[in-house]
């Protein structure tokens, strides 16, 4: 019983390890150069900080760098390989939605206006929405044009085509 146990752990591992993603060069670059962006932006939120003094934002960015800097160490230590790329990107996503509370929270507070801070916010995220929307829709029709029939009619393959057609008739007229 115990080296069935045992041939069934060895082959899950291997079936865990076989199905995970790696990632590409050019994809370490772009989420190693996330990463040195979200930190550039923490350590101005820790100076913003020690200007303002504000005790929440130095606690918030503090928990930011921190989990940045160790997912810098994760990357380089090639955790991407073992987690695959999906989730090694995924776990980059958190840094910048830390950076949007807190640059929310921040911008309320500056404005003193709720409705006036997320009308700033909407305006100035209004590139990314629109990206996603273009990309959402190209996804949307993708899927449509996959479902459609590939296959030719009978008749649309025995009659000659118009533009065809067309050609023939601007060359007699020459």
């Amino acid at each position: 019983m115990t080296s069935q146990g045992k041939s069934t752990v060895t082959s899950s591992q291997t079936t865990v390890l076989s199905t995970s993603q790696h990632i590409s060069p050019a994809l370490a670059r772009d989420l190693e150069d996330c990463r040195k962006t979200s930190l550039n932006l923490l350590m101005a939120f820790l100076a913003l900080q020690s200007i303002t003094g504000s005790g929440g934002l130095a606690v918030t960015t503090l928990t930011l760098m921190l989990y940045t800097i160790s997912l810098h160490i994760a990357a380089s230590a090639g955790a991407s390989h073992q987690l695959g790329a999906v989730i090694f990107g995924i776990l980059h996503i958190i840094p910048a939605v830390g950076i949007f509370a807190v640059t929310s929270v921040e911008l309320v507070f500056a404005v003193k206006s709720p409705a006036v801070a997320i009308f700033i916010i909407i305006f100035c995220f209004l590139p990314t929405m629109v990206a996603i929307f273009q990309y959402l829709r190209m996804r949307c029709l993708k899927a449509i044009i996959d479902q459609l029939p590939m296959t030719i009619p009978q008749d649309l393959t025995s009659e000659p085509s118009v533009a065809r057609l067309e050609l023939t008739d601007i060359n007699i007229l020459a």
